[in-house]
């Protein structure tokens, strides 16, 4: 999304680090965002479990066994799962919160939203330091909840972005989730074609 010379640059600094240009040390300011972030992931977790909802957190030594452990609380009909492991290969990732929604809960025909988990499916929020919405954030949770699709066999109808500022931003996933497709099928479709020695021009890039 940044530009395709930027996702070069990260396979290529995976692939060759010794080519690559050196990262930068560890930063102070860094470090104390990390931190907050973990903060304000803690604090929405504490406010489910206040809720009196139950919450499941996912562990595992290996990201296969806390895949396997999130498949197991998606099936239990856990309220909230933090720290998600999903995977629709070639992607995995970590989704902050699966939040459960009961099929009666929602507005829209009995039809919509089946689930292969019963009448229940799951919607993915995710957590973020930013006081507004930022594009970046709406495609890794198109990319989330794609990969919930092909667990729970429906496209969960919102995604949720909670900002730092305390407000969540809820969103219609059909709103964006095209878009995502396109940008998906394009990177795919560069990284088929990577080659070390063929670097895209910096210039060529959009923003």
């Amino acid at each position: 999304m940044e530009s395709p010379f930027a996702s070069w640059m990260d396979r290529f600094s995976i692939e060759h680090p010794d080519q690559a240009p050196e990262k930068d040390p560890a930063d102070a300011l860094m470090s104390s965002f990390a931190q907050k972030g973990y903060e304000h992931e803690d604090a929405l977790e504490a406010a489910f479990i206040e809720q009196g909802l139950n919450v499941v957190k996912i562990e595992g030594e290996s990201s296969d066994e806390k895949h396997a452990n999130t498949l197991t609380a998606m099936r239990q009909g856990a309220d909230v799962i933090v720290q998600a492991r999903l995977e629709l290969p070639p992607f995995g990732g970590y989704a902050d919160f699966l939040i459960k929604v009961r099929r009666e809960a929602e507005s829209s025909s009995p039809s919509k939203n089946k689930s292969n988990l019963g009448d229940w499916h799951y919607e993915v929020w995710d957590t973020k330091l930013a006081n507004k919405l930022k594009p970046t954030f709406v495609i890794q949770l198109c990319c989330y909840a794609q990969m919930l699709e092909s667990i729970q066999g429906c496209l969960p109808e919102f995604i949720t972005v909670a900002l730092g500022n305390g407000e969540n931003e809820r969103l219609r996933t059909s709103d964006y989730f095209y878009y995502y497709q396109t940008l998906k099928a394009s990177f795919l479709h560069d990284h088929s074609n990577y080659s070390p020695d063929n670097r895209p021009d910096p210039a060529d890039s959009k923003n």
